[in-house]
C-alpha cells in the first residue's frame, strides 16, 4: 500500500517521527534563534536529505 507520493506508510511515519526529535532537538538548544526560520530550515534540509537517501539507497 502506497500514499500520495508512492511511499510505503512506514517510510512517511519514520521521516516524520526523525524530523520531529530534529525539531526539538535544535528548540532545545536554540541553534536558530527565530522558531519560524528553524523550523522552515530544519524541514527543507531535512527533505532534500530524506529524498536523496531514499532515492539512492531504498528506492526499488
Amino acid at each position: 500500500m502506497s500514499n500520495l507520493l508512492h511511499l510505503p506508510w512506514d517510510y512517511l511515519i519514520l521521516f516524520v517521527a526523525v524530523e520531529c526529535l530534529i525539531l526539538w532537538i535544535f528548540d532545545k538548544f536554540e541553534i536558530i534563534k527565530s522558531k519560524p526560520l528553524r523550523f522552515l530550515i530544519v524541514t527543507f534540509v531535512y527533505t532534500l536529505i530524506f529524498w536523496i537517501v531514499y532515492d539512492r539507497v531504498l528506492a526499488p
